[in-house]
């Protein structure tokens, strides 16, 4: 069952906001960096800088910090780190090989439907009103106009492959949001996240093994580093962790919404960092995107919602 909204929820909306917004950011800067060097080293490097700074966090912060590395954890975190971490990690950095860091953060905007549709099957989790659906359909037509005229006029093969590959990256992030919500049960947001980017460190270093990484040129390239601490210290350390916090308080169906922000920003920073071109659909895109996530968070009093129920 969803959370009744209150004041409080505030705190956590701003947090989303502010995720989606470094994952808005992650689309120019993966695109620039797949081109420097390949996916497991670009990976590994990600996330083992995630995963220093969820370890000095954690240590910091939680009583019991060793937790994440008992027995009985493994298996729920390896689940996290092999879906959002590795899986997505992978699809997402092959699929910007092939298409536009715009269509790339555009196809992100599928992700809510992903996560409300493994959240019903997973967690049996709804929202409290029917008509807080279409919230999704007005976001979903949001994203559509934001893709834009010129986008299909501009379709090719590479694009179709690299957008195929982005769409799969989606649905591995809807398992992974209700796997972490799941591991949340026994796991505070900061051992989830952290458990599951040294699990997804560790398998992305295994293939970065494989592309040789001590001899890629990459290692001596500054914009590798900085796009490459970018996406483990703003993408995955803050955006991740305000992610699942936000997830534990306002449930995945909820927050999930907010990802139909990532293809805003995503096009915005696009624009601004690779000079993507930027048409009106987008005015009329972001103004559904925004709508559609005021309908699916439109506050709904707990007590007539359980009334309903019965």
């Amino acid at each position: 069952m969803t959370k009744e909204p209150t004041k409080s929820s505030l705190r956590y909306y701003v947090m989303l906001v502010v995720a989606m917004a470094f994952w808005g950011g992650s689309w120019p800067s993966a695109k620039i960096i797949v081109g420097i060097a390949p996916p497991m080293t670009i990976g590994f490097f990600r996330f083992l800088t995630a995963s220093i700074l969820f370890l000095i966090l954690l240590f910091a912060t939680e009583s019991e910090p060793r937790r994440i590395f008992r027995k009985s954890n493994f298996r729920i975190l390896f689940f996290v780190g092999l879906t959002g971490i590795f899986g997505y990690g992978v699809l997402f950095l092959t699929g910007m090989r092939f298409t536009t860091a715009t269509q790339g953060a555009i196809i992100a905007g599928f992700n809510p439907a992903t996560v409300s549709l493994v959240a019903h099957i997973y967690h049996k989790e709804r929202l409290p009103k029917k008509w807080q659906y279409f919230g999704f359909m007005l976001a979903f037509l949001g994203v559509i106009f934001v893709v834009g005229v010129q986008a299909l006029l501009d379709f090719n093969i590479d694009y179709l492959t690299g957008n195929l590959i982005i769409l799969g990256a989606m649905f591995t992030w809807g398992l992974y949001s209700s796997v972490g919500k799941e591991a949340m049960k026994k796991l505070s947001p900061l051992e989830v996240t952290a458990g599951g980017s040294i699990i997804g460190a560790l398998l992305f270093g295994m293939g970065a093994l494989t592309e040789e990484v001590w001899s890629l040129p990459a290692m001596v390239d500054p914009v590798f580093w900085v796009n490459a601490l970018y996406l483990g210290a703003f993408v995955t350390f803050i955006g991740f962790l305000f992610y699942f916090i936000s997830i534990k308080e306002l449930g995945a169906t909820k927050a999930g919404g907010f990802i139909n922000l990532v293809p805003v920003f995503g096009t915005v920073f696009s624009y601004l960092i690779l000079q993507d071109i930027i048409y009106w659909t987008f005015g009329v895109g972001l103004f559904l995107v925004v709508f559609g996530i005021i309908i699916i968070n439109f506050p709904i009093k707990k007590e007539k919602f359980n009334a309903e129920q019965k």
